[in-house]
């Protein structure tokens, strides 16, 4: 907790005041434990930020045409410094006097401590300059299996110059052979 002792991940400390959209109110408590909410299955679902395995593999052979299409973030936003604004459990109306306030730049919806805001703080600036490339391409039924906040595998052969995939195109079991695409 940025005290010598131990805090949950994520806390929330939120109250919706004003005639907000139910949807907008659900995103915005998901975005304080990195979820995201989507619809499927004529319900809501959510995904959270936590390690998971990815669940599908995509290659140049599985996607239109073969091409994968990459952009990177501007340099000018890959941020090294971030201020969280929240607003402190442990601060009294004393200190806020003697101190201030402290400038947002970030909304901190939901976060009531110093360690919180640090860890979200930390979470953009790590996001920024390493989560900095997006892909795009069009895929086939294989998709189908992925959801939104799973993890894929790509295999783009024309950026790594590695081609380690291929599709079977035939199996020969009393040779004991397997004829590949690649």
């Amino acid at each position: 907790d940025g005290r010598g002792g131990r805090e949950p991940r994520f806390s929330c400390n939120v109250v919706f005041d004003k005639g907000q959209k139910i949807y907008d109110a659900i995103n915005t408590v998901a975005g304080i434990f990195r979820g995201r909410a989507f619809f499927g299955n004529s319900e809501i679902n959510f995904v959270d930020d936590r390690p998971r395995r990815p669940v599908n593999l995509f290659t140049n052979e599985s996607v239109k045409d073969g091409l994968f299409f990459y952009s990177n973030h501007r340099r000018d936003e890959q941020f090294n410094t971030i201020e969280v604004g929240f607003k402190d459990r442990f601060e009294s109306e004393e200190d806020i006097k003697e101190r201030g306030v402290f400038k947002k730049k970030i909304e901190g919806v939901g976060i009531t401590s110093r360690a919180m805001a640090r860890r979200v703080g930390q979470h953009q600036i790590f996001s920024s300059i390493d989560e900095n490339q997006t892909v795009a391409f069009t895929a086939g039924l294989e998709t189908i299996l992925c959801q939104p906040g799973d993890l894929v595998i790509i295999e783009d052969e024309l950026k790594t110059n590695k081609s380690n995939f291929g599709k079977i195109l035939a199996i020969d079991l009393p040779n004991e052979t397997v004829r590949l695409s690649n």
